[in-house]
């Protein structure tokens, strides 16, 4: 009987023990089972959410009397990522209904959004479904407005899908409510700091801030959350929706098919451009016919005329190659409606530039406060002859001037307006006036009896404008050296006004391409042998613009001396014309070894040079398409500082700069720094000019140069700095020049009138 016990005890408890490790099991696999979510964070929340059907339509009841708005959030769900660039396309069907169930309205909005950012950019959103964290697109939203809910008490949503790859919409409801209490603050106070937490971020988005009328627009109303008629899980389906705060909504609201956000839009009279800042590969995908799409390249520079491309064809039908594209600017034109698609070598997407603007009509200015003693930037697009009214006030509200602007109007033919719809409409071309404030200046207005597009930027008179420069178009390396743009945006006091009346205008900027003119101006260059003494001349490859008239060849001009031809030539030619009518053609030679750097007239040779020694390179001054010219350079140390003076002097167009550095492998970029003194317009001009400028200038390894010195002729070229003198720049004083790396540079400036003779290289040659 005691063994019997023994047992049955010993079974139990292993029969305990199987029913504990069996919970356990399950609770494990349970556990287990439960896919990983995104790292939670106290700016997150997460939102109960609702299926839309494409067959049995959600109807939510709202208050009529109460409700101002209605506020639809929507969120399209896939099963996994398999599209991370391409933008997902669904549209939504809502009706507004009385009381009695009668149809008011019908409406359908569609939406195009890109699936949400990986966890850590700050836009996570993970839709929790039979423990299965499933991706989840950008949030986007559409807003029914008081004034068609006057007499609708509910709205009924239906999905409408557009990509057979869709999973499915979720959608949730907020109604907009005035709150009851009469005291603002008071209301603001009772509300949990959660919520008000939540509402600051909501309200701060952007550059703006918090303005008292978003602040009194906050505390009076409230979003509130609707829920849909029905017993939950039989006629709608309810789920978990994590997001950060605040909401990461990309709102493109419209109510026709959209056209690709990503696109580039072209049609007859409307281009687009990219500017290419890297060689490489380039690929472009359209649906429509590739015959109609016309593609040109062209040099910046000028040196190179455009050049038509073609298309490679790849195995996908509707994509194409460009292949071995080098820097420059790729202009888009077609002869039909045509949307393209750009990605660059690596496949990311190439996004156009847009910009924001203010739409000004008779109704509504904008009102800015503004710095004394900064300049202003205001930047305006409207129709020809439409006129733009520039007040300026103290801080007493005293008016210190006022401008009346006019506005020529002409079609931009490549910037284009974003309508809500996301459809693309042609917008004139932008026109800029510049104003330098005086120090009384307070707050300044910007008003239109017509309808303007306006955005106004300011400055520093004497802040430095920092610039990475390359000889062609190139992303500034990560090196130590800031760019600091020229002007920034400034945000209207009013801006919340735009943003609730819907006058906020979006523009795509695109870049046209250089045009084609022949320069009537001349430059000249100025002694500097006092300032610096220390000089030398070079021979530097300067060729003309492609579309240049050829000119007489002059003696500072010379060529490569690649076939001793061409020295018989000269030798002949100088044989029959007297002495006095030109001077002997010379020879430079430039050697690797022994003495560096020779020059002989052609008639104190005492024997033919040889071509076929590769440590040897010739150039001699005659013939035609001479490319190298023979200038003088001045050196400037580190620390030592030019001070040219112009003082009494015409003024010139532009003052340019032509650097230089000793050596052929530069390591570090070079840092260059300019100021223009001199006494400063302060009325409305439509020029400005930047008194202090820094670049950092990068190698142009594609320019040869030398120094004409016995020792060492190496010489590496850098790209040119041209400092424009505007017309708001009445007298200008001096020009002061630094650099941090040891320099060789040549001065240029540029007047209307030509030299009568190139004193630039007078006795160089």
């Amino acid at each position: 009987m005691y063994w019997i016990k023994r047992i049955l005890q010993v079974l139990l408890i292993i029969l305990l023990l199987a029913a504990g490790y069996r919970v356990a099991l399950h609770l494990y696999v349970w556990l287990n089972s439960a896919e990983r979510i995104a790292a939670r964070s106290e700016e997150e929340t997460r939102s109960v959410v609702h299926w839309l059907s494409p067959d049995r339509p959600l109807i939510y009841t709202f208050p009529t009397s109460r409700t101002v708005a209605i506020r639809v959030l929507s969120n399209a769900i896939f099963a996994s990522q398999t599209v991370l660039d391409k933008p997902i396309n669904y549209a939504i069907e809502y009706r507004l209904l009385d009381s009695q169930d009668n149809e008011l309205e019908k409406h359908t909005y569609h939406h195009a959004s890109k699936l949400a950012l990986e966890e850590g950019e700050q836009q996570v959103k993970q839709l929790i479904e039979d423990r299965q964290a499933l991706a989840v697109t950008s949030g986007q939203s559409f807003y029914v407005d008081w004034q068609q809910l006057t007499r609708a008490s509910k709205i009924s949503l239906r999905l409408i899908p557009e990509e057979p790859s869709l999973r499915g919409v979720v959608v949730r409801i907020h109604g907009k409510t005035p709150t009851n209490a009469d005291d603002v603050t008071r209301t603001w106070l009772k509300l949990p700091q959660q919520w008000r937490e939540r509402m600051t971020s909501y309200h701060t988005l952007g550059d703006s801030g918090l303005q008292p009328q978003q602040i009194a627009n906050a505390v009076s109303y409230d979003w509130r959350k609707l829920a849909p008629q029905g017993i939950p899980g039989i006629d709608f389906d309810a789920d978990i929706l994590y997001e950060s705060l605040p909401y990461n909504v990309i709102t493109y609201d419209f109510s026709a098919q959209q056209f690709d956000l990503d696109g580039y839009y072209t049609r007859p009279g409307l281009a687009a451009s990219i500017r290419l800042s890297e060689a490489g590969d380039v690929n472009l995908q359209t649906q429509g016919d590739i015959k109609d799409l016309q593609l040109t390249w062209y040099d910046l520079t000028q040196q190179q005329a455009p050049l038509t491309l073609q298309p490679v064809s790849t195995d996908d039908s509707t994509r194409f190659l460009l292949p071995d594209m080098q820097p420059g600017l790729l202009v888009i034109r077609s002869r039909v409606e045509m949307i393209t698609t750009w990605r660059n070598e690596l496949e990311q997407v190439i996004a156009p530039l847009h910009s924001y603007y203010y739409h000004l009509n008779e109704a509504n200015q904008a009102e800015y406060t503004v710095q004394g003693d900064s300049d202003l930037q205001l930047d305006m697009r409207g129709a020809p002859g439409s006129s733009v009214q520039l007040s300026v006030y103290d801080a007493e509200q005293q008016l210190l001037r006022s401008e009346t602007l006019t506005l020529t109007g002409l079609n931009s033919g490549f910037d284009r307006l974003i309508t809500p719809e996301t459809r693309r409409e042609a917008i004139t071309d932008s026109e800029k006036r510049y104003l330098r404030l005086s120090h009384q200046a307070h707050r300044v207005t910007v008003s239109s009896a017509d309808p303007v597009a306006v955005k106004l930027q300011s400055r520093q008179s004497a802040m430095h404008h920092q610039n990475y420069v390359c000889a062609t178009l190139c992303d500034a390396p990560q090196n130590g050296f800031t760019e600091v743009g020229a002007w920034f945006s400034q945000s209207a006091d009013n801006e919340f006004h735009f943003i609730e009346q819907q006058l906020i205008l979006k523009v795509r900027l695109f870049n046209a391409p250089p045009p084609v003119e022949e320069k009537q101006s001349g430059y000249l260059s100025q002694a500097l042998f006092v300032s610096l003494p220390v000089s030398n001349t070079a021979l530097v490859y300067s060729p003309p613009k492609y579309f240049a008239l050829p000119q007489p060849a002059e003696p500072f001009q010379y060529k490569p001396l690649v076939d001793l031809a061409q020295l018989y030539d000269a030798q002949l030619s100088m044989q029959q014309t007297e002495l006095v009518a030109a001077p002997v053609p010379k020879i430079i030679t430039l050697s690797n070894t022994g003495i560096r750097y020779t020059e002989q007239e052609i008639d104190q040779l005492d024997k033919a040079p040889d071509l076929s020694d590769p440590a040897l390179r010739l150039f001699i001054n005659q013939g035609t398409r001479r490319d190298y010219w023979k200038v003088r350079l001045f050196q400037l140390q580190p620390g030592q500082t030019l001070s040219q003076d112009y003082r009494g002097r015409d003024k010139p167009m532009a003052i340019v700069i032509k650097p230089f550095v000793r050596g052929t492998h530069p390591v570090a970029p070079l840092i260059l720094t300019t100021q223009l003194d001199g006494q400063f317009s302060k009325v409305v001009t439509d020029e400005y000019s930047i008194a202090r400028k820094r670049y950092a200038l990068a190698p142009d390894l594609a320019q040869p140069a030398f120094l004409l010195h016995p020792k060492d002729p190496a010489l590496t070229a850098y790209p040119s700095v041209t400092l424009t003198i505007g017309t708001d720049i009445q007298q200008l004083n001096q020009l002061i020049v630094s650099a941090e790396q040891p320099l060789w540079f040549a001065l240029l400036e540029e007047y209307a009138t030509p030299p009568p003779q190139p004193q630039w290289w007078q006795h160089e040659f």
